[in-house]
């Protein structure tokens, strides 16, 4: 079984993603890229030089339903006729039932004002094209075997960066494909998604992480084969270092709280006062998951008055 990873680009800043491509019975795809020309034509010219193709391969699965990871799914399972595989929690977002990353109660919740709400679904309607929604799909669970001629993988789900993040995972090898849950240069933003459970809830994206990566520690991986960038080699440093680097932020987040209750819109402003108009979502998603946090640490109140979020520190 040969793993070969094949890196296409993407029009977002964090550059090239990877895909990881095992050369097995059946020929399967982990992550796909975005849905541009620029990815798609690379794709096919890594799979030529391996003297492979598109209408080859059998199996796709998802990691998360980001435009990045899943944009191609759909182009590809036209071609070839492969089964797209992908968690029940990030289905919704890949076959398009779920038209945008989040709904609008969930941001007018956080505050968020009307002029920059319509900012943020104009820019969601061009992410939205970078993903053509998959009608055929298969769904992937934790526990779930996925099996090759000669050997086979295990599905853990690890929620966090999506709600339905899922990774392989396996265990002779000590080998895990992480996705975005495992990034060496940048940490996974914890981006704003409904609670699957109860879609007028915000899902509580770093506890579900946090979370994520001890379980992953104590499975202890040699190697993991990430999203984005060079493979992780120590996932007990990996974790050591995100867990600090939360507990630094959210630190800083409490250092920052006005004497009065606050939306999360106006302490993203305090938290990020650097980030640009494109950037205001991201950081907008990263305060909300650290709000979520220290609630449920008992370290903020959290009101609502009219429909919106309100913090006090206690």
């Amino acid at each position: 079984m040969n793993i070969h990873t094949l890196r296409v680009p993407t029009p977002f800043p964090i550059g090239p993603v990877n895909l990881f491509l095992i050369e097995a019975d059946p020929l399967t795809l982990i992550d796909t890229g975005p849905n541009i020309d620029e990815a798609f034509d690379s794709l096919n010219e890594q799979l030529d030089r391996l003297k492979l193709r598109i209408e080859q391969i059998r199996r796709v699965i998802i990691t998360h339903a980001h435009e990045d990871h899943a944009g191609l799914a759909a182009r590809i399972q036209q071609m070839s006729g492969a089964a797209v595989c992908v968690h029940p929690w990030d289905a919704p977002r890949l076959t398009g039932e779920q038209r945008f990353l989040v709904g609008h109660q969930l941001l007018r919740r956080a505050g968020v004002p009307a002029d920059a709400l319509e900012q943020m679904q104009q820019r969601r309607e061009y992410h939205r094209r970078l993903m053509q929604p998959v009608t055929d799909i298969q769904l992937l669970r934790e526990g779930d075997e996925i099996s090759f001629a000669s050997e086979s993988w295990r599905v853990l789900h690890t929620p966090g960066h999506t709600p339905g993040h899922l990774c392989l995972w396996h265990e002779g090898k000590r080998l895990l494909i992480g996705g975005d849950t495992i990034l060496k240069r940048v940490s996974p933003n914890p981006i704003i998604n409904p609670d699957p459970r109860n879609p007028e809830r915000r899902f509580p994206s770093l506890a579900m992480y946090l979370d994520t990566l001890a379980r992953l520690r104590d499975l202890g991986p040699t190697r993991v084969h990430t999203g984005h960038g060079e493979d992780v080699n120590d996932m007990q440093a990996y974790y050591t270092a995100s867990l600090h680097h939360a507990r630094q932020r959210q630190a800083r987040l409490l250092e920052l709280f006005p004497p009065q209750a606050a939306t999360a819109w106006e302490l993203s402003f305090r938290l990020f006062p650097e980030a640009r108009e494109e950037q205001r979502f991201l950081a907008l998603s990263e305060t909300s998951a650290h709000l979520d946090w220290a609630t449920e640490q008992g370290k903020l109140k959290r009101d609502e008055q009219d429909g919106i979020d309100y913090y006090l520190r206690i």
